[in-house]
Order: structure tokens, then C-alpha cells, then sequence
């Protein structure tokens, strides 16, 4: 394989050229995370299939990378009083990548920000990300990962966001992600993860988004949930948990989007939800009696499907995007309102 290096002392400018991937890259990088970032596209590319341009400067806080016309990949870098820059984020997202998740990642010390999100990624999560303690956000969504969700993410205590969705993950979801304190958003769905969720993560107190749709968990919903006073987005759908559903979880003040399905349990009443919320949805979650008044304020997407709920629909409703009620026992008319108005019944 073609490889080409020059650098200068004074200023570092490299040009590093191979046939199956870089053609030019930042002045001002140390040569040490030139040669790391050199082997993170190796490892990212390592059929060689794709072609990845970097810009030559450093200068403007941003190193673009780029793949023919895609525009969503990028690398930051922020530079220092002596004008030695470090890499503080790289961003390859839809531009199939068909490697492996690169170790040498935990070079670049400076990173924050790890986006690989819909590529071809396989194998699993590198050890040595552990020691990668300024890393606020990662996303690894829509690849081919698999094997256990590794503890040692427990370690990377300054992540405010991860999300695992749509890989081949599977085993347990481990208690030491509880250690994350500082969590908005945890993102594990589409995966084949089993067991139930762990105590630990109770311990995270100001999630405001959790996802775990589409696994095969067990055990029931965890009490703990109804304790994420701060979350504004829930998705048990298709998890494999059971019920009941704890009734905290329908009074948390700032969700604004519920989606709970699929969960199997003792039949209960709706809670009246005294808060308006976007999203709404219950499907076959074992419900009965009538719907609240308040259900009826749901501003976008309301699903009651395959439920046991009776009585009849109000003369009004709120003219949101799509209202699904199959599957009940339901009686009376349908009011004109429904009809008439924009929204898919």
C-alpha cells in the first residue's frame, strides 16, 4: 500500500496518501494523531472500498472529511496557545463503512464526540475506549456490532449521550452503566438484549430520554423509571418486560412523548395524564374502562390499540396527525370532528 509522509518542524503539515483512503490531511496536528487518525480510517475502511478526502487546515476549528458528496462526516480540533491543534471529534456517519470499531481511537485524547451511525461496522466495542475520559457523546445506531454492551462504558463517566440502536448486541444490559451520572440520553433498542434492567441504573437521575424497544428482556417494568422526573421520552415498546406498568411513570410532569407496547400483565385503568403530551402511545398493554377526557388532548400521535377499553368517543378532539383505537370495545358514533378533520383515523 502506497504511503506518503512530510513533516515540518516548525509547522506540522502532513500528506499522507494511500490508495484506498486519505489523500490529504490538517496541518497543525501532532504527528502522533496524524499516524492514529491514519489508522482509525484503516480500521473504519479496512476493505479499502471507500474514499475519504480530509481537508488540509486546521486553523478554522474543523477538518472536513468527506466522502464523494456526502456532507455528514467531519473532524473538530481545537487549537492550543501554541498552536498545536487535537482532534476533538470525528463524525463518519452513512458513508458504508464495512471495518471495525478502531482501539486506536483512545489516542486521540481530546476526543468528545464519537458518531459512526449507519455504517457497516461489525465486531465489538474496544477495551481501550475506557481510558477515553473527555467523551461526552457517542453514537454508534445502525450498524452490525454485536457481543455483550462492555461494563468498561461504565468508566467514561462524562457521557451525556449513548445510543447502541439498531446493532446485534445481545446479553444483559450491565449495572455498571449506572455509574454514568451525568446520562441524558440512553438509546438501546433494536438489539437482541436479555435479562432484566438493572437496580443501577436508578442511579442515573437526570435521564430525558431512555429507549429500549425491540429486545427480549424479562422481569417487569422497573419502579425505578417512575423516578426520571426529568425524562421527557420513554420507549418500552416490544421489550419484553411485563407488567404492571408503574403508575409514576404516566405522571411524570415533562414527558411529552410515551410509547409503551406489548406488555403483558393485570388489566388496569388509564391514568388520567394531567400533562399534554406529543406522543401517546398504549398499545396492548392490557387497559380497560373508559378513556379520559385529558387522553383526548394528545396533540400529534394517539395509539390505544388492542386494549379493553369501552364507552365512546368525545364530540371534539384535538386535530393531531393520527389516532388509532382498534382493537377495543369501544360504542357509539364517531363524531363529525373525527371525520372531517386532516388526521389519519
Amino acid at each position: 500500500m502506497m504511503f506518503q509522509q512530510l513533516v515540518k518542524v516548525c509547522q506540522v503539515m502532513v500528506i499522507i496518501s494511500f490508495s484506498s483512503s486519505i489523500t490529504s490531511l490538517a496541518s497543525l496536528l501532532p504527528p502522533e494523531e496524524v499516524a492514529a487518525l491514519t489508522q482509525i480510517i484503516k480500521t473504519l475502511n479496512e476493505d479499502g472500498r471507500v474514499s475519504l478526502t480530509h481537508g488540509d487546515s486546521c486553523e478554522s476549528g474543523q477538518v472536513s472529511i468527506t466522502r464523494g458528496i456526502n456532507n455528514n462526516n467531519r473532524i473538530d480540533c481545537v487549537c492550543d496557545d501554541d498552536k498545536i491543534c487535537h482532534i476533538t471529534s470525528l463524525e463518519v456517519r452513512d458513508s458504508d463503512l464495512s471495518g471495525r470499531l478502531p482501539p486506536d481511537l483512545a489516542k486521540l485524547t481530546r476526543v468528545q464526540t464519537i458518531d459512526f451511525t449507519r455504517n457497516y461496522l461489525y465486531g465489538t466495542i474496544p477495551v481501550e475506549w475506557a481510558s477515553m475520559k473527555n467523551l461526552s457523546y457517542i453514537s454508534l445506531t445502525a450498524n452490525r456490532l454485536s457481543g455483550n454492551i462492555p461494563g468498561h462504558l461504565g468508566t467514561l463517566t462524562a457521557l451525556t449521550y449513548l445510543s447502541l440502536e439498531s446493532n446485534q448486541f445481545s446479553g444483559v444490559v450491565p449495572p455498571e452503566l449506572g455509574k454514568l451520572s451525568s446520562l441524558k440520553t440512553l438509546i438501546l433498542s433494536s438489539n437482541k438484549l436479555v435479562g432484566t434492567l438493572p437496580e443501577a441504573l436508578a442511579q442515573i437521575k437526570d435521564l430525558t430520554d431512555f429507549r429500549v424497544r425491540d429486545n427480549n428482556l424479562n422481569g417487569t417494568v422497573p419502579e425505578f423509571i417512575g423516578n426520571w422526573t426529568q425524562l421527557r421520552r420513554l420507549d418500552l415498546c416490544a421489550t419484553g418486560l411485563q407488567g404492571p406498568i408503574p403508575r409514576a411513570i404516566f405522571l411524570l410532569e415533562n414527558l411529552t412523548d410515551l410509547k409503551i407496547s406489548d406488555t403483558p400483565g393485570p388489566e388496569f385503568q388509564l391514568p388520567i395524564v394531567p400533562y399534554k403530551m406529543d406522543f401517546l402511545v398504549l398499545r396492548n398493554i392490557s387497559l380497560n374502562g373508559t378513556i379520559p377526557k385529558e387522553i383526548w388532548d394528545v396533540k400529534k400521535t394517539l395509539d390505544l390499540t388492542f386494549n379493553k377499553l369501552v364507552g365512546g368517543l368525545p364530540p371534539v378532539t384535538t386535530q393531531r396527525n393520527f389516532t388509532f383505537l382498534s382493537g377495543n370495545m369501544l360504542t357509539g358514533t364517531v363524531p363529525e370532528s373525527f371525520i372531517q378533520s386532516d388526521q389519519y383515523l
